[in-house]
């Protein structure tokens, strides 16, 4: 007899690879985090896991580094989501117009987000170097500054540096998203506009605006989840510091988790931020009234 599958069996037996993936990486971390928010863990005592109830998360909740590491996650989430936008659009806008040569810009755009941050932390600490970075050579030879400025010692310079390290590598992101959805708005539209005597911002405002508006709304999300989450730019490049200026919430349990060893205190900061931002991206998602048009329809 001849075994034969059906097409939703096929469908199932496509997706089982996804599906034990996202298991195995998603779901049970995810879990994990959770059981040990809940117990007292020390790595160098595995064996002694006692169940803590919320101890952890008001342990948390009490602590003044907390707040200020949770307040410092949104100013350096903030201006870095808000200027990667508008930079992005810019640049998705300038890259668009039909100009020779514009392709080899766009493969260029693409260096920043595939040099790994490591590489880019390290070369950013010697750029801004406050005695030998070619930043205040710079700034000085021109005349913009009268002395050097100490970028990565001085607390709000410091956070500044990290903001724009993180924006110079995830604008391309921006661009190539925005760029894509640009490519396929209608040349029509653009032309009804022209002989209507729309100038170039009105064309922006009426067209090129609306038309990006559900696409700058995903890219918005994402870049805020993952500046939120970010770790590596901002350990790489200050540790956090000077002092705590840029100590961030990743930071803040990672410390706990690993400097620490109070695994289930970092586990309980870990789903707070989990928390946070999924609170957060559905109040975006509904103030901005994303997918609003297709339930409409």
């Amino acid at each position: 007899m001849k075994f034969r599958l059906s097409d939703r069996q096929v469908g199932v037996l496509f997706m089982l690879p996804l599906i034990i993936a996202v298991g195995v990486f998603l779901v049970w971390p995810i879990a994990e985090a959770v059981r040990l928010s809940f117990v007292r863990y020390n790595p160098l005592r595995p064996d002694d896991q006692p169940f803590v109830g919320l101890d952890n998360y008001l342990f948390v909740l009490d602590d003044p580094l907390f707040w200020e590491s949770f307040y410092q996650a949104l100013v350096w989430t903030g201006w870095s989501t808000v200027l990667q936008a508008l930079i992005g659009v810019g640049l998705a806008l300038l890259l668009h117009q039909p100009l020779k040569g514009m392709n080899a810009f766009r493969g260029l755009l693409l260096f920043p987000y595939i040099v790994p941050t490591v590489v880019i932390a390290l070369n950013w600490r010697w750029l801004f170097n406050s005695e030998i970075g070619i930043v205040n050579h710079l700034l000085m030879s021109a005349g913009v500054i009268d002395e050097r400025i100490a970028w990565l010692s001085t607390p709000s310079m410091a956070m500044a540096s990290a903001i724009l390290l993180n924006v110079w590598k995830y604008t391309p992101f921006v661009v190539i998203v925005v760029l894509a959805r640009l490519q396929t708005i209608p040349t029509e539209l653009y032309d009804a506009a022209k002989v209507d005597g729309a100038g170039a911002l009105r064309r922006f405002r009426d067209i090129t605006l609306p038309q990006l508006a559900e696409v700058l709304a995903v890219v918005i999300v994402f870049r805020t989840i993952w500046t939120f989450n970010k770790f590596e730019e901002i350990y790489l490049l200050t540790r956090g510091g000077p002092g705590t200026s840029t100590y961030n919430l990743a930071l803040y349990a990672f410390d706990q988790s690993i400097a620490n060893l109070r695994m289930g205190v970092g586990a309980a900061a870990g789903v707070i931020m989990l928390l946070l931002l999924l609170a957060g991206s559905m109040l975006y998602i509904r103030v901005s009234g994303f997918g609003r048009e297709d339930k409409a329809a």
